[in-house]
């Protein structure tokens, strides 16, 4: 499998979670990474265009470089660079992942390009967490499950990749509940009867997909109060990684995350694979080696 990391060519500070990630990955699955930064074009005045594009490679250089190092410095022995213009950078990043055969785009969570590569991804993205270390290895594969076909591509990846890198899967459904500080139409007690019931058969559900899997992977039906409760009930430790299906629409097969998976993505405090259905049969699931 090859990692393709999105790195911005601009200066602005964005941090390095998705190196972090990227190295994580890398770590965990023995495959190598190419850096890829998209530039804008040039300019129609061929002085003024002369001297942009002197400056954007050295910038480029500059910045590739150093994320090249710190890779190597997290113990990825194998990074390449590449460059590439394009008239945006999401387009650019879908370039590179074509060229190079890549099979999972690594980006920043925070910002546009993600949120536009989730809707025109042909691969799987894996979004770094907002803060703190991922870990040094993927130490446990967490998939969500709502008996749609997403679940499905999600889980089929997830199970791969678990196989692969050796690490305990856990199937988990989200169950957000109302804020007991809202008024209630039918009552606290009514809501709360309708909850436990229907978390009683989320679990049943879990329990029998369970079933089919080998190795008895642990399920968990997570309550809490809204989503950002509810996914924080699941519990989270240093190397884990969450798992979550799209949808893939229309000729260029663009992701789609509905409303609950994005919701998850939100309040998700460790980093994220989104995985769009069809991806997940691909040849090059993750593996190690």
């Amino acid at each position: 499998m090859t990692l393709v990391v999105g790195h911005p060519a601009d200066l602005e500070e964005r941090g390095e979670a998705h190196l972090r990630l990227t190295a994580l990955l890398a770590r965990t699955a023995g495959d190598d990474v190419v850096v890829a930064t998209v530039t804008a074009r040039g300019f129609p005045d061929p002085r003024v265009d002369r001297e942009y594009r002197t400056w954007v490679a050295e910038l480029v250089r500059s910045r590739q470089g150093r994320a090249a190092l710190a890779l190597r410095a997290a113990g990825v022995a194998d990074v390449a660079t590449v460059a590439v213009e394009a008239p945006s950078v999401p387009a650019g990043l879908v370039t590179v992942v074509g060229q190079v055969g890549g099979s999972l785009l690594v980006l920043g969570r925070e910002g546009a390009v993600p949120e536009h590569l989730l809707r025109s991804s042909p691969v799987p993205l894996a979004l770094a967490a907002r803060a703190g270390a991922p870990g040094e290895r993927v130490t446990r594969l967490t998939c969500t499950w709502a008996g749609t076909d997403r679940s499905r591509a999600a889980l089929t990846w997830a199970r791969r990749a678990a196989a692969a890198w050796g690490v305990p899967l856990r199937l988990v459904t989200f169950a957000p509940e109302r804020d007991p500080l809202l008024p209630s139409e039918t009552g606290l007690h009514v809501e709360r009867e309708v909850s436990a019931a229907w978390a009683r058969q989320a679990q049943e559900g879990l329990d029998a997909v369970a079933a089919t899997l080998p190795g008895a992977p642990e399920t968990v039906v997570a309550r809490g109060a809204g989503w950002p409760g509810a996914v924080a009930a699941a519990g989270w430790s240093d190397g884990d990684l969450l798992v979550v299906g799209s949808s893939r629409l229309g000729p260029v097969a663009r992701v789609f995350l509905g409303s609950t998976a994005t919701r998850i993505l939100r309040a998700a405090p460790v980093p994220v694979v989104v995985v769009p259905r069809g991806t997940e049969d691909a040849a090059d699931t993750p593996h190690r080696g």
